[in-house]
């Protein structure tokens, strides 16, 4: 099994995961030809996507659906929340109740619900005897949600912000209220607090995701994560923070941690790829 955030952020969120001749994207925010062009950065199409899996119902996260279903046959898959929100049209949505397993191709598929300001929803993916989870979309990560994650080995959460650039940016109070809200989006810090609960569980990859170009930069982010990771004693964790229009190295799930400390570093490359930093 493996994964590559295809973008990610408020302009528009998708993840391609593969395991075997199985492929599905865990939300479709991009039109489909914005799509096909990153999909191509990581060699694969859209005929590669089986399914969709939607986990919010905002236009960030499903514009692409429709295209994908209409256009290339793709199904695609929904907790019921979501699907109740999106807006009224042509697609077509399967209905699956959260922590109601089902199945794409190899791989096995679970909803679990996050606490964010309209219905959403975590993923938990297993496949060929691997795990991924992904919870990119939530104001604050409980119990229940570190709970349905624990045993990833890789895994994407959000890291939105920085509290300190959020509190002293030019966001309305308001704004910055709902953001740091338990029902707004997840900090680095609380990001922090999750990864370091997710290592000893056999967390091997974390990528940093929904990061705002406001409140917060990849050096931020992965230094905060990747900084409490090391005094925990996980430094082998990589992290890796994903960015708009350019999609992570392929990340193959379960490959063994870093025998020494893993540097993490930020380099751009012909495509302009985020790494993470150094």
């Amino acid at each position: 099994m493996r994964l590559s955030v295809i973008s990610s952020g408020s302009s528009g969120n998708a993840t391609f995961i593969e395991c075997g001749q199985s492929g599905l994207l865990v939300d479709a925010g991009l039109s489909r030809k914005r799509l096909e062009k990153l999909l191509a950065r990581v060699g694969k199409t859209v005929g590669d996507v089986d399914a969709v899996l939607l986990t919010h119902g905002h236009s960030d996260h499903t514009c692409g659906a429709l295209a994908l279903s209409r256009d290339c046959n793709v199904q695609i898959f929904a907790a019921p929340g979501v699907r109740e929100g999106l807006k009224p049209g042509p697609l077509a949505v399967t209905s699956i109740e959260a922590e109601e397993p089902f199945e794409v191709g190899k791989m096995a598929v679970t909803f679990f619900e996050v606490p964010h300001d309209s219905p959403t929803y975590g993923v938990r993916i297993t496949g060929d005897g691997r795990n991924v989870a992904l919870a990119t979309d939530l104001g604050e990560a409980g119990s229940g949600v570190v709970g349905w994650m624990r045993g990833a080995e890789a895994a994407v959460l959000e890291a939105n912000h920085d509290p300190e650039w959020l509190a002293g940016g030019p966001y309305s109070a308001q704004l910055k209220r709902r953001i740091s809200s338990p029902n707004g989006h997840l900090s680095n810090r609380q990001a922090s607090e999750v990864a370091t609960s997710l290592a000893p569980h056999g967390l091997k990859d974390l990528v940093l995701a929904h990061l705002s170009k406001t409140n917060n930069s990849p050096a931020r982010a992965c230094g905060t994560v990747h900084g409490a990771l090391r005094e925990a004693g996980y430094g082998g964790v990589r992290v890796r923070a994903a960015i708009a229009n350019h999609p992570t190295p392929w990340i193959e799930v379960g490959a063994p941690a870093e025998a020494a400390e893993y540097t993490y570093r930020y380099a751009r490359g012909d495509a302009g790829r985020l790494f993470g930093i150094e």
